[in-house]
């Protein structure tokens, strides 16, 4: 299974980190976003759950030219339990007729936090090698923040209300996908608790760390080797610990999305791996998520003549 395009879609508001927390009582809490990373997030005023989806397949669509029609399968993913639809509604449903993706078989993911599109990827990887007649899927993900105090990851971040939008094929069509790796940790179970603060889990890192050893294990690839990491977008400081105990530089950490754009849920990969240009770059690059609860989950993109 291949990454072919990948596009993303932000709703127009955007805001300041350090003005946010003024703005919810914690001026503290400014500096250390800032020393983390992050600068500023997006938000939604007028744009829906659907409005967003919908700009982001159309985009990822119109730039691949791929048409509607063309498209096998369409699977959604999401991080909150709140982004979903009352019952008899479906969020992939309705994006799916929103978009005229009438041949797509559609369905969801999700409950494993902002890791949901990694598990989904994996879901679409076995689906792939079952359908040997699938050529286009997309893998779409739509998150916002119901709640203001709830859009801060501890000091480490602020999530970014965002979709993307992902089209994946086969046969060396794009970036190969390899050694998908996930892992669920018993230990952080607490995810917020009643005043809407992350808590903080001390084998956060050394979870990080041993998820990323098994990917390039899974691949058989050396961390030396690897042209660029695509992470998710929380706590800066922590990945240079995460890369440094990995022997990576931290030149080849994609972090501009860490100050511009925050931490986007699930969809700091798509939209990582749209802004970095790594589909037009010949290597391996590693794309890597975690998330509240401590779900891990990571993935190799192969492209270029290392196919």
């Amino acid at each position: 299974m291949d990454v072919v395009h990948a596009a993303y879609s932000l709703p127009a508001r955007r805001g300041d980190a350090t003005a946010w927390a003024v703005a919810q009582g914690r001026p503290e809490l400014g500096d250390a976003l800032l020393a983390a990373g992050c600068a500023h997030y997006h938000y939604v005023l007028d744009e829906t759950m659907i409005g967003l989806g919908s700009d982001a397949i159309e985009r990822v669509l119109a730039e691949s030219g791929t048409t509607a029609r063309q498209v096998d399968a369409l699977c959604v993913f999401h991080t909150s339990p709140c982004a979903t639809l009352p019952t008899p509604y479906a969020l992939a449903g309705e994006l799916r007729a929103a978009c005229g993706l009438d041949r797509a078989w559609s369905f969801a993911i999700g409950q494993q936090h902002c890791v949901s599109a990694v598990h989904a990827l994996r879901v679409l990887d076995a689906l792939f090698a079952r359908n040997r007649h699938w050529r286009r899927a997309l893998l779409v993900g739509i998150d916002v923040i119901l709640s203001e105090p709830l859009r801060a990851i501890g000091a480490s971040a602020l999530h970014s209300d965002a979709a993307s939008a992902t089209l994946l094929g086969r046969d060396g069509e794009g970036a190969r996908v390899l050694a998908i790796e996930t892992f669920n940790d018993p230990v952080q179970s607490l995810g917020i608790d009643a005043d809407g603060r992350y808590i903080d889990n001390a084998n956060y890192l050394w979870s990080l760390i041993s998820v990323l050893r098994r990917v390039f294990k899974a691949g058989r690839a050396s961390p030396d080797a690897i042209g660029s990491v695509l992470p998710h977008n929380v706590n800066r400081r922590a990945w240079s610990q995460a890369l440094g105990a990995l022997r990576i530089s931290e030149d080849k950490l994609f972090d501009r999305n860490f100050a511009r754009i925050g931490h986007a849920f699930g969809s700091d990969a798509a939209i990582n791996i749209a802004d970095s240009g790594v589909l037009a770059a010949q290597g391996r690059h590693l794309v890597f998520a975690s998330g509240i609860g401590g779900t891990f989950g990571g993935f190799l993109l192969e492209t270029g003549s290392c196919q």
